[in-house]
């Protein structure tokens, strides 16, 4: 009786027809292609929402950077399709062009590209408003955000400062929905704005808390009046009036923070906590910021210098923090690394797509993406039959775990300590560790791919027309890792370690509190 009443009225009738025809085509498509289309599909709405008042730009000129943005993933970016296949990627394109209907302001237009970006699955590759755009954004009156300060511990979201015009104390309470839609649910739309390595989802929840919660509402669903919040342990589900940033803030500053202040720490530290266990804690591999805030100014003085006191105190249980390691510099994991394995080739291939590419429309001036300088790209690398450039062994980085193996290299048990943000350089020592089985892990999964990751030598490409930003990384690192993980996961820990809401207000290191559990449990 439905479907006799849709096919009465003409508009409803077109509109049946071609959801006939979407699903014929998806029906003779793979089931990459379906995740593909879907993601698209659940992104947009068929309604404009209303993100304020912006420009509108002509509907070709978007088209124009649509087709420039194809160009740049599908000729630069090495490790486009190392997750979504190109038809679906293609396919999804296709849509996308299809959405562009009419006019829109440049906020619009980030809802529809920016699921296509995110198809790399891959979170070196970035998209960024126009600058004078964010500026609007931030000073804009008109411009209204859900009014929360919020964190995901786990799949669990709390709030954890209220920036609101409501008084009730609900900092530590859990969010179970708003406006209808559970965290994960709202977590799975939004999050698809933007990219994160392969299928990990402990990064999307991690980049969603504090106010970035707040900030992908609004680019997914725009400016809403009121929002409608259900906290476990309270009958009923509170309103909350949507504010400008100026307005949350000067409600942030009447209340207090709850959460206890993070002390600035070297990012290198080394501590012995008793006769038998030794901590290293590393929170980044980038030599400039090693350079400026340590004491010690190298990895590699670093290392030697703890290695030695671990040998000459006899310590048999060492533990690794890299739960805030980001990555940094590349072969810094590798100089870790090798305190502890035997070299081998940790790189099956270090693959770049192209050296030089040209984007070109046919009306904007056509841009130009390159990746390395002269003597790089003669020495260090070779060219392959496909046109693409791939990395020699023995030369410049090279392909191996390591260059030369170090003195004092550690025989005892190893416990590596890992996060969400535990990402790039941080996953790839995560990864050799685990695929050597040398360390046993604790915390939650790691933000980068267990198989690789496609970052280096990334190229921003300013879309002429919408003036939006899109950061393409050019190198795929592909490692050379046992099969022991499902295909597009990050490093999975042997203990699942996840703060409570009072552990992460006080900041206790919960892993490292895990990791002396399990030694003192085995002495």
């Amino acid at each position: 009786q439905n479907w006799t009443f849709v096919l009465r009225f003409p508009p409803l009738r077109q509109a049946a027809n071609r959801c006939r025809q979407l699903y014929r085509r998806i029906k003779n498509l793979t089931q990459m292609k379906k995740i593909s289309i879907l993601l698209i599909l659940i992104t947009q709405n068929i309604y404009s929402q209303n993100f304020g008042e912006f420009p509108k730009i002509e509907k070709e000129k978007l088209q124009r950077d649509l087709d420039l943005l194809h160009q740049g993933l599908d000729k630069f970016h090495s490790g486009m399709y190392w997750y979504t296949p190109k038809d679906s990627v293609d396919f999804a394109f296709n849509i996308a062009k299809n959405k562009i209907n009419s006019d829109l302001n440049v906020l619009e237009f980030h809802k529809i590209i920016a699921p296509l970006v995110a198809l790399s699955k891959e979170d070196h590759t970035d998209i960024f408003l126009p600058k004078d755009i964010k500026e609007e954004i931030f000073i804009n009156e008109d411009i209204k955000y859900l009014p929360l300060i919020v964190r995901f511990l786990g799949t669990k979201l709390y709030c954890i400062r209220n920036g609101s015009d409501n008084p009730e104390k609900i900092e530590t309470f859990e969010i179970e929905e708003i406006n209808g839609e559970t965290p994960i649910e709202i977590a799975t739309k939004i999050g698809n704005l933007f990219a994160s390595d392969g299928y990990i989802k402990t990064l999307k929840y991690d980049d969603l808390s504090g106010f970035g919660f707040s900030r992908y509402y609004y680019y997914y669903y725009g400016i809403l009046e009121n929002y409608e919040v259900k906290f476990k342990g309270i009958a009923e589900p509170m309103n909350f009036k949507s504010l400008s940033i100026n307005q949350i803030n000067i409600n942030l500053k009447k209340s207090t923070n709850i959460v206890k202040e993070k002390v600035e720490k070297e990012p290198l530290q080394f501590e012995i906590i008793n006769s038998k266990t030794a901590l290293i804690t590393i929170n980044t591999f980038h030599n400039p910021e090693i350079k400026k805030k340590s004491k010690y100014k190298t990895l590699k003085k670093f290392l030697a210098f703890s290695f030695y006191e671990i040998k000459e105190k006899g310590i048999e249980n060492l533990i690794i923090d890299i739960a805030e390691n980001g990555g940094g510099t590349e072969g810094n994991e590798g100089l870790l690394y090798s305190y502890f394995g035997d070299n081998y080739q940790k790189y099956k291939k270090v693959r770049v797509k192209a050296q030089k590419v040209i984007l070109d429309n046919g009306i904007d001036k056509p841009i130009q993406l390159k990746t390395f300088g002269f003597l790089e790209r003669i020495f260090t690398n070779k060219k392959m039959d496909d046109g693409s450039l791939e990395r020699k062994n023995g030369i410049g980085f090279g392909l191996m775990a390591y260059k030369k193996s170090p003195k004092n290299k550690f025989n005892g048990k190893v416990y590596v300590l890992i996060s969400p943000i535990t990402y790039s350089g941080g996953s790839e020592f995560s990864n050799m560790m685990y695929s050597k089985g040398l360390a046993t892990f604790i915390g939650q999964e790691t933000g980068g791919g267990y198989f690789g990751n496609t970052s280096g030598y990334v190229r921003s490409l300013t879309l002429p027309n919408s003036k939006i930003i899109i950061d393409i990384p050019a190198i795929q690192f592909v490692m050379n890792v046992e099969p022991k993980l499902p295909f597009g996961s990050g490093v999975k820990p042997h203990y699942v370690v996840i703060q409570t809401i009072n552990q992460y207000i006080n900041r206790e290191n919960v892993n490292l509190e895990h990791a002396l559990k399990l030694i003192n449990e085995k002495q």
